[in-house]
């Protein structure tokens, strides 16, 4: 029987466009939470882009941010975790992304920085309602331990600095992508595998008890801390292939769909 049920948002929870919910999504998570169940966003956004729908579920719910490098409650927006890049990592992080020909942002705390405005930025903004700062130099703002690098690259460009930071860090340093075209690194500790068992641990809900939705690859950890591991029709192939469910896609509810077969088996 499911007590906590674990999403995703863009790809999976989210509408194709990140920004709108399907009513049937919307529905299926307030029914789940009515009947006991404890829903938990888990998402590459800063909070604030994820608390919103954390708020469509009754009650101070908790919500997995940047990857897992920040846990914080919906409501009173108390800290459960948050895990930053030591300086002086995140500055050759920093190093290898330039390298790489990219212009990577950064987040912490609630703001998004980056040395220069762009297209992308505007659209993380219209998505997510990401506070945005722009700074000269990104490496001097290291010091306070950004919990998340990031950039915007081609497909070919981030398989290529995915092998590099891989290969140059090791386990120094977690690098995942939430899109083909989106690379990111963070502190090892933080991804949303490592973040959704400290919150089952607190909540005490076992494994096996928990229902993981997601669509990328920044998924596979989550997947890894769930008993039941449901993948969107659209999502990664890797993903899929770890998974015990195949979801509609996200456009059509895909996610409510399945959490209302799963709400039935607990009768």
């Amino acid at each position: 029987m499911i007590k906590m049920i674990a999403t995703d948002l863009d790809g999976t929870l989210l509408a194709p466009g990140g920004l709108s919910m399907p009513e049937r999504n919307r529905l299926a998570l307030e029914k789940a939470a009515s009947l006991g169940v404890r829903v938990v966003i888990c998402t590459g956004r800063l909070f604030a882009g994820g608390r919103r729908y954390a708020l469509t579920a009754p009650g101070d719910q908790p919500v997995i941010c940047v990857n897992g490098a920040v846990v914080r409650m919906s409501r009173s927006e108390t800290y459960l975790r948050r895990v930053g890049l030591e300086p002086e990592l995140a500055r050759e992080a920093l190093d290898r992304f330039r390298a790489a020909g990219a212009k990577p942002w950064f987040y912490v705390g609630d703001v998004c920085f980056a040395e220069e405005s762009s297209d992308a930025l505007d659209a993380l903004k219209r998505r997510t309602g990401a506070r945005v700062e722009l700074v000269p130099d990104l490496a001097a703002k290291c010091g306070e331990r950004p919990e998340k690098l990031l950039a915007l690259l081609t497909p070919q460009q981030v398989e290529a600095l995915d092998g590099d930071l891989t290969a140059r860090f090791g386990p120094r340093l977690y690098v995942t992508r939430s899109s083909e075209r989106q690379i990111e690194a963070l502190a090892p500790q933080a991804n949303k595998g490592l973040a959704l068992a400290m919150v089952a641990r607190r909540f005490g809900v076992a494994r096996e008890e928990i229902a993981a939705f997601g669509d990328s690859y920044n998924d596979l950890e989550l997947f890894r801390a769930a008993g039941i591991r449901v993948a969107m029709e659209s999502g990664a192939r890797a993903l899929k292939e770890q998974a015990d469910i195949i979801a509609p896609p996200n456009g059509e509810g895909g996610v409510g769909q399945i959490i209302e077969r799963l709400l039935a088996q607990r009768r």
